[in-house]
């Protein structure tokens, strides 16, 4: 039976288990999914055995536990053959302070990465290192991540040519969405939907003077981000965006124009409306 599994979540007993067991790599012919949870322990070391043998792998769930760092710095690039990750979600991992450290050499193991959910890894300061690309990711979602300030930087972005959608939601600290050099053109050329929700420290996309291209973008949620007083310093091209909403269940869209404007008139209708609270208060 266990040649035939697809689908499998373990804890670290079970982990430890398997791995103590002779032709591991015999019992994984098939599997296409693995999930840990609850590696609770202070010394907790992601079992990294399993991406360099379970070669049908493509989605990979790691929650509940305690780990640093999850993709592992070997001093040189392994000749192994590694699996495929396709689909990635971290949940629960207070801990975590790195994904993939800068500078290391980055494993194969997300060359073909397609999808990736980050939430609640409050100790999570960045989200990948610059050297790192994403020439496959299509949809990123980032939740209660209170750790990080900026979540790409511009080498990043440029790689981004097929994300559809980026949803980022609940980070309290977030102060910018990219950083990096100015001065440069970041061609977001497949990304259509954008959500930024409950993000009460970002001021801007980005604070640098990139010229930045959306030429599908036709979707964009903005709620809840009251310090954001316009989308970036630098141009942005919205060829066929027509509107901006506040929030995903409000029936309410914005639009003036372009993106700066239309995310300026939601700030100064903000504070106007906040005045005018402040205002029949004081008067009663």
């Amino acid at each position: 039976m266990i040649p035939n599994l697809e689908f499998l979540r373990m804890e670290q007993a079970d982990a430890d288990m398997i791995l103590q067991s002779q032709n591991s790599s015999s019992l994984f012919t098939k599997m296409t999914f693995i999930g840990f949870n609850c590696y609770d322990t202070e010394d907790a070391r992601f079992p990294y055995w399993f991406l360099e043998n379970v070669h049908t792998l493509e989605s990979l769930t790691v929650e509940w536990s305690c780990f640093k760092k999850i993709f592992q710095d070997k001093g040189e690039i392994s000749e192994r053959t590694h699996a495929h990750i396709k689909n990635l979600t971290f949940n629960e991992l207070p801990k975590l302070q790195h994904i993939c450290e800068e500078g290391s050499q980055i494993d194969p193991v997300l060359d073909f990465l397609e999808y990736l959910r980050v939430q609640s890894c409050s100790s999570l300061t960045n989200l990948m290192p610059s050297s790192v690309t994403l020439n496959h990711l299509t949809k990123l979602e980032i939740i209660k991540c209170d750790g990080l300030k900026y979540l790409i930087t511009t080498p990043t972005a440029r790689s981004l040519d097929k994300l559809t959608v980026l949803e980022i939601k609940d980070c309290n600290s977030l102060e910018e969405i990219m950083t990096g050099v100015g001065n440069v053109d970041i061609a977001f050329t497949s990304l259509q939907i954008l959500k930024l929700e409950c993000l009460p420290r970002l001021i801007k996309f980005c604070s640098s003077k990139c010229f930045m291209k959306f030429p599908l973008l036709e979707k964009v949620i903005v709620g809840e981000c009251p310090r954001m007083k316009i989308f970036s310093i630098g141009n942005t091209s919205t060829p066929i965006l027509q509107k901006v909403k506040i929030a995903e269940n409000d029936s309410e869209w914005l639009w003036k124009g372009n993106l700066n404007d239309t995310i300026y008139n939601m700030f100064e209708d903000k504070v106007c409306l906040i005045y005018h609270f402040i205002s029949c208060v004081t008067m009663s």
